[in-house]
């Protein structure tokens, strides 16, 4: 009986971490830019912008308020299921946070962009954008 209960609990707080490590998607179809902020799963959230720089390039901007100071995060930024950037970020001892800056290139089409931040203790977050292209759009119209 013990047992059984232990493993229920065991497998609740898995599904917790599991419901809140889902990720976040938008999605900008007038060719502006995406911003998405997301909550973390021990209390920290990710904010990830996307906007076109010029023809050829996105800029992508990932900012992590840590729920607590001096704190170490892997960042990993993927675009169209490549990583372009893998890095280690800290935040400052008198702050919490923590951001990352990038530019990559606009593909023709939707352009999907992932940010993964592996934070203290195994924290998580995730967020998800899928920019579209204005000439994509029109396109379609």
């Amino acid at each position: 009986m013990v047992r059984t209960r232990h493993l229920l609990v065991l497998a609740l707080a898995a599904l917790a971490v599991v419901a809140a490590a889902t990720p976040a998607t938008a999605r900008a179809d007038d060719g502006s830019d995406v911003r998405v902020t997301r909550s973390c799963t021990a209390g920290s959230a990710v904010r990830l912008r996307v906007r076109e720089r010029n023809s050829n390039v996105l800029r992508v901007e990932v900012g992590l308020r840590a729920a607590s100071r001096g704190t170490a995060w892997i960042v990993t930024i993927v675009h169209e299921r490549r990583v372009v950037l893998r890095t280690t970020r800290r935040s400052g001892a008198g702050s919490r946070s923590v951001s990352v800056r990038i530019e990559i290139p606009d593909w023709p089409g939707r352009d999907t962009v992932t940010v993964r931040a592996l934070g203290p203790r195994g924290e998580l977050c995730r967020a998800v954008v899928t920019f579209a292209d204005e000439v994509d759009d029109q396109d379609r119209g």
